[in-house]
């Protein structure tokens, strides 16, 4: 960072020195280092004074020295703000056919790594010729971040022909790695090893809750510009072999493990890397990258790709290392030998089999050597569908250290009193008999054996509550499609069973396990004649053990709504279980005067008393749109009245109105606004509720009273009311109540008979433009940064009326941290584009936007205006003398 003193007039240079006065004797303090890194890019004065403060500095030693030269380098390359716009951009720019050394500055800043630094950490080092490591106390802590990882759709590199655009590229992503390494080495003082932040050097995607995500997904610092270098070289390599090889042979001669991952993954392409040259490299490396797959992952990929390329000599020396398995110097030296020998023979037929899935060709004797060694924890080898078996990354990965064959040999109670003495052994890192034994409880092959068991013993299984806490949390569930089936349904009746037997200490004990169970199974169970007894006896239990430790300070988390989990209670899944039960109301029909054992599940979750009463209550409030039309009476008396009390719970109790508004949306949560939506005006404006449910309390009265106006009605809450409340909540709540306004606009709405179509037009013109003029409060103090940013996108949605929405918000708007032209709602995600700026009157309209939001002071945020002011000079030539153009082309050329 370099001091630019022209810009400083006298004020700010009086401001300086008062902090260099300051800061004087106390730049080896650890109070001054975190204030330092609090600071912004924008508060240019402070670290003008910082690094002054540290020139004029000769007596600083280390670690003070070195911990403020490594500030002054964190702001020298601090990351970009707002990165997902500089994505979206970067796209934009490419698909127009840009390829300017700009645009590669920009790719470049988007994904290179950079230093990040935090508060003090304790560092461990080892101080010079002694071999004892020391804790000491660093005044920071330096770490290698970058923006997230961007998907490769973004850089549209199919559509890059360019070639010498393309190599440009490769080469500063290339150099930005290797700065990052170079950094990480630099700060680590060892080799570059981090492979935790980056799972494979190619894009990769994994299917995950049925997204498609990349395996780094998560993963901030070298994966961005690796990955991005890989595939960029893969292009080159589609239009210009030569130029891709040369990169390639550079990787091989470069010396560290991330080159050398770069350069198997290329490599995995014949025409990047010759057979001869593999057929050199493949049976000589070195021991870590040949066998860590999880480290080197593309090492083994290569491999097995084109282990039919390669030599027969190197075949023959890479089958005869594989079967000899890994050296016993990758493991600690307390390993327990025979553990070592099992996992060797396992990582050499591991390995070995990946050659066979991949197509390679083994020769026989090797075959009948994995034919004969395939022992009974090796099984799952033969079902290998992946290349990526075993991978860290891989979602079905195997166990590489099988369980125990010691409870497969016992039988009845003697299986069961071993198991459920390893599952209360502590935990060990090697001879580990609990992982052993969770291990076999997880296997879906074991749960006959394991029910069988129970059934035998006494009380079923009385004695053993650790194990019926495992057995609940593995026995896997079957699909929504086999839930019916009478196999799957005679399981279920067995563990009913046996949990009609169970002692309510054992349950109690168990109690996690068990009612995680009933959830997964709640499909299966949900007909059966003895669920209700069970569920009762659960519930009891439940109650019992979640109340043993309620105090008062329990009951003060409880009332602090970020601490209320209730999906990972008892209670919690007790109750969800009851909600699965529940018969979908059509009309206002009660399904609990119908249904004693609804009826008697209801009562006992509302009766419950301390901790659990709240936890309930909780659960039941998420679904209070339900209860009102099933049971109005009993819903005003149970959930509403505790709702609208000031008790130590109301704020949890909120917290799950909130919660139910999200879920179910607007149309089915009327009813819980008729009934105490003039609380929620009184509520909004509540100090210890947490923001989260104050922007959903205002948007729900905003939203009614935009609804009110389009169906020519009364709102709820009366229209002054909801006019105060939004004068006196805070400024981010407001904004959001803002940005309401504008999701509404831009939703396709049905009418109430969901007869109609609502236009945007028509929501502009009966339904938002009367709410801003009438609703809205126009004083000018409420203008603020937060409500511009959200009523700046207003216009631009509202299609053909863009001048009238213009002129309804111009008085709400200042000055904001406006980026791009796509902050005013131009871009194709909001479906409004620069092209319906098409006439004189817009044009004029979308200058006056331009001119209120962007701030005339020198540290004001400049847009990108290239784009709107194009399009405006397009449509009106003449504008282009307008004094509010010019001062717009203006700041825009200082951008």
């Amino acid at each position: 960072m370099k001091i630019n003193w022209l810009l400083f007039n006298d004020k700010d240079r009086a401001a300086v020195r008062i902090i260099i006065a300051f800061l004087k004797g106390r730049m080896a303090e650890q109070q001054t280092i975190d204030w330092a890194l609090v600071t912004k890019p924008h508060e240019i004065i402070k670290r003008s004074a910082i690094l002054e403060s540290l020139r004029e500095t000769n007596k600083l030693k280390d670690p003070w020295y070195s911990a403020w030269r490594l500030i002054e380098e964190s702001w020298d390359d601090e990351l970009p703000q707002c990165s997902s716009i500089d994505t979206r951009q970067i796209q934009h720019r490419i698909t127009n056919g840009e390829r300017s050394g700009s645009l590669l500055s920009s790719i470049i800043s988007l994904v290179r790594p950079r230093l990040v630094l935090s508060s003090a950490q304790l560092t461990l080092s080892t101080a010079a010729g002694s071999k004892r490591p020391r804790w000491i106390k660093a005044p920071l802590y330096p770490s290698i971040s970058s923006c997230n990882l961007a998907k490769l759709d973004v850089y549209r590199l199919d559509s890059i022909k360019e070639i010498d655009f393309l190599v440009d590229l490769a080469t500063r992503l290339e150099c930005a790695m290797n700065n990052g390494l170079s950094l990480e080495c630099r700060l680590r003082r060892e080799d570059v090893r981090q492979f935790d932040q980056l799972y494979y050097v190619q894009y990769l995607k994994q299917n995950e809750n049925e997204y498609n995500w990349d395996v780094d997904k998560s993963h901030q610092g070298i994966a961005p510009s690796v990955k991005l270098l890989n595939a960029v070289v893969r292009r080159i390599a589609e239009l210009d072999v030569s130029q891709a090889r040369a990169f390639v042979s550079r990787w091989k001669q470069t010396p560290t493990p991330v080159h050398l991952r770069l350069w198997a993954s290329l490599s995995q392409c014949s025409v990047l890397t010759p057979a001869d040259e593999l057929s050199e490299i493949l049976p000589v490396l070195e021991d870590r990258p040949f066998w860590k797959i999880c480290a080197y992952p593309e090492i083994a990929i290569l491999r097995s790709l084109r282990f039919n390329d390669i030599t027969d000599d190197a075949q023959q020396k890479v089958i005869a290392r594989l079967k000899k398995g890994p050296p016993r110097s990758l493991w600690l030296r307390k390993a327990e030998c025979d553990r070592v020998k099992d996992a060797q023979q396992y990582f050499a037929m591991r390995e070995l089999y990946r050659i066979k899935f991949a197509g390679g060709k083994l020769p026989h004797s090797v075959l009948v050597w994995l034919t004969e060694y395939l022992g009974p924890y090796h099984n799952d080898l033969q079902n290998m569908d992946s290349i990526y078996f075993d991978f860290r990354f891989f979602t079905v990965s195997s166990q590489v250290t099988q369980p125990d064959d010691q409870f497969s040999v016992l039988y009845g109670e003697k299986r069961l009193r071993a198991l459920e003495d390893a599952l209360v052994s502590p935990r060990k890192s090697w001879n580990d008999p609990y992982g052993d034994a969770a291990n076999w409880i997880r296997s879906e092959d074991h749960a006959t054996e394991i029910l069988t068991a129970l059934e035998a013993s006494r009380y079923g299984g009385a004695e053993y509550p650790n194990l019926w806490d495992h057995f609940g949390q593995s026995h896997s569930a079957p699909s929504c499609e086999d839930a019916e089936t009478p196999k799957y349904q005679k399981v279920g009746n067995r563990v009913l069973a046996l949990l009609e037997q169970l002692p309510i200490d054992t349950i109690r004990q168990a109690i996690q396990g068990i009612t995680h169970w009933m959830l997964s199974w709640k499909q299966v169970i949900m007909h059966s004649s003895s669920l209700l007894a069970v569920w009762g006896k659960l519930w009891s239990a439940a109650v019992a053990e979640t109340n043993q430790t309620s105090d008062e300070s329990d009951q003060e988390e409880l009332a602090n709504l970020h601490t209320l989990n209730t999906a990972d209670t008892a209670i919690g899944k007790l109750v969800d279980i009851f909600l699965a039960l529940l018969p979908r109301n059509r009309g206002n029909e009660n399904p609990f005067a119908t249904n004693n054992s609804l009826c008697s599940m209801r009562d006992a979750i509302i009766s419950a008393d301390g901790k659990s009463e709240l936890i309930g209550k909780y659960c039941l409030i998420k679904e209070l749109p339900y209860f009102l039309k099933a049971d109005k009476k009993w819903s005003q008396q149970n959930l509403i009245a505790p709702l609208v009390s000031n008790d130590v719970h109301y704020l949890a109790l909120w917290h799950a109105i909130s919660q139910c508004g999200y879920q179910c949306g607007y149309r089915q949560f009327t009813g819980v606004l008729q009934e105490i939506g003039n609380h929620f005006a009184d509520r909004v404006v509540d100090s210890h509720l947490d923001r989260e449910i104050k922007d959903f309390l205002l948007s729900i009265l905003v939203l009614d009273s935009l609804y009110a106006f389009l169906e020519e009605r009364k709102p709820v809450v009366a229209n002054t009311k909801i006019q105060q409340a939004l004068r006196n909540v805070d400024d981010e709540v407001r904004a959001t109540a803002a940005q309401t306004v504008q999701d509404f606009l831009r939703s396709r709405i049905l009418s109430d008979s969901e007869t109609k179509l609502w236009n945007t037009e028509e929501l502009f013109q009966l339904s938002v433009k009367p709410f801003l003029s009438k609703v809205w409060p126009q004083e000018c103090s409420l203008a603020t940064p937060g409500v511009s940013r959200a009523f700046a996108k207003l216009p631009a949605s509202a299609g053909k009326d863009f001048v009238q929405a213009v002129d309804a918000i111009m008085r709400f708007m200042v000055p904001f941290d406006c980026w791009y032209i796509h902050d005013f709602g131009f871009d194709e995600i909001n479906g409004s584009k620069l092209e319906s700026i098409d006439t004189l009157e817009k044009a004029v309209a979308l200058l006056q936007l331009l001119n209120v939001s962007i701030g005339t002071l020198e540290e004001s945020v400049i847009p990108d205006l290239a784009e709107g002011l194009k399009q405006i000079q397009t449509v009106s030539p003449q504008l282009i003398q307008d004094p509010i153009f010019r001062r717009l082309a203006t700041v825009a050329r200082r951008r």
